[in-house]
């Protein structure tokens, strides 16, 4: 029995498919394979008074593959490079507007995990971000509300993911790649790695891919873009029940995340 599993484990190993990767004098560079846009979750909001029986939408969630790296190269890129998280930049493209959504920092290995011991190290195969309206995204206790803020009544009703018909980049990663990145970075958290985009979130979703540092805030490869674009095709609002009037009981730390928002709309 054990000599069974010995050799499963072997095949599921040498089945996995991992990025390549060339090393030169001046650093590594990295043909990432297994990059892809996975999914979407339309995730629902249910609302109303008294007992939340309609729905909107918070936003949509988007899974990530990330490229599998060999236990050397893992090992190599973390230490001879100072590398611990992938840096995700999302962009928007709609009608005449293309901008940044935001940044959201993924840890390259599994927390808990990044011993000297390159062995117990254990690398994230995939992570996740949502893009929320801005009535669930200022907030876990925004989400929470049964009467959403800023008059939401919006639910997502058509998405699209189109596969660009492109070659993927390489990675390079070296000593004179070393950036600081000055822009807002969302800290990874296992509860939900949100960015807001803002009243409505119609538009082309791109994602880019770097290695980052997350303890220094610096950038330690280019940027390379994934094929898959996120179409958020159609929104449909609704008249949410029980709501009339509806005004947000405001916290002190919360009161600027609001009014930034009032402005930006």
């Amino acid at each position: 029995m054990n000599y069974l599993l010995i050799l499963s484990l072997l095949f599921i190993c040498s089945c996995t498919d991992y990025a390549e990767v060339k090393k030169t004098g001046a650093g590594s560079f990295i043909a990432p394979k297994s990059l892809r846009v996975k999914d979407y979750k339309i995730e629902k909001w249910r609302v109303g008074r008294p007992v939340r029986r309609q729905v909107v939408s918070k936003g949509i969630r988007i899974d990530v593959m990330f490229p599998r790296l060999s236990r050397e190269d893992l090992d190599n890129i973390l230490v001879e490079y100072s590398v611990n998280a992938w840096l995700l930049k999302v962009r928007r493209r709609s009608y005449a507007v293309n901008s940044v959504v935001g940044y959201i920092y993924i840890p390259l290995v599994v927390p808990g995990t990044q011993e000297s011991n390159k062995y117990r190290r254990h690398q994230i195969k995939q992570g996740a971000f949502s893009i929320y309206y801005s009535a669930a995204a200022l907030s876990k206790r925004f989400e929470g509300f049964e009467c959403p803020a800023f008059d939401h009544n919006r639910y997502v009703d058509e998405v699209e993911i189109d596969e660009r018909d492109t070659t993927l980049e390489r990675l390079f990663v070296g000593k004179q790649t070393d950036d600081y990145v000055g822009a807002k970075v969302n800290q990874f958290s296992y509860s939900g790695n949100i960015l807001n985009g803002g009243a409505s979130i119609l538009g082309d979703y791109t994602v880019q891919l770097a290695l980052y540092n997350s303890d220094t805030k610096r950038r330690k490869s280019n940027f390379i873009e994934l094929r898959e674009v996120i179409r958020i095709v159609d929104e449909k609002t609704t008249n949410i029940n029980g709501c009339e009037g509806f005004e947000i009981p405001i916290r002190e730390e919360e009161g600027n995340k609001i009014e930034q928002f009032k402005w930006s709309r």
